[in-house]
């Protein structure tokens, strides 16, 4: 093939990032998980992910994610409604806490996100 496997990740951010018009917000790379690339559209978050493995030969669509100002609050409105949510957990991000939409998604794989305020120490 003309483009080699590096290329694949930049390939990516170019489509999402300059030819869809969608902000980079974060490009992270992780031995176990592969590189992850996170491009902002609002409050949406459409997530990229190239695994590091020999057979892959394209990114793929990892999922949505959504801001949230109070995670605890969704977490108890969505389950109070019936829909499967996981526990609230750290994100990957830093600074970040998020659950899992389980159901109600069309098979898109969604996460509800909350930016952690740093307090000022006292």
């Amino acid at each position: 093939m003309w483009w080699s496997h590096q290329r694949i990740p930049e390939r990516a951010a170019a489509l999402y990032g300059a030819r869809l018009g969608l902000d980079m917000a974060l490009d992270r790379s992780h031995p176990d998980w592969g590189r992850l690339m996170f491009f902002r559209c609002g409050d949406l978050i459409v997530e990229v992910v190239h695994r590091p493995d020999a057979h892959a030969d394209k990114d793929k669509l990892w999922g949505l994610s959504w801001r949230v100002a109070d995670i605890d609050a969704t977490w108890a409105r969505l389950a109070s409604a019936g829909i499967d949510v996981s526990e609230v957990r750290t994100g990957r991000k830093p600074g970040t806490r998020v659950l899992t939409v389980r159901n109600g998604t069309c098979g898109i794989p969604t996460l509800l996100a909350e930016r952690m305020v740093q307090r000022a120490e006292t």
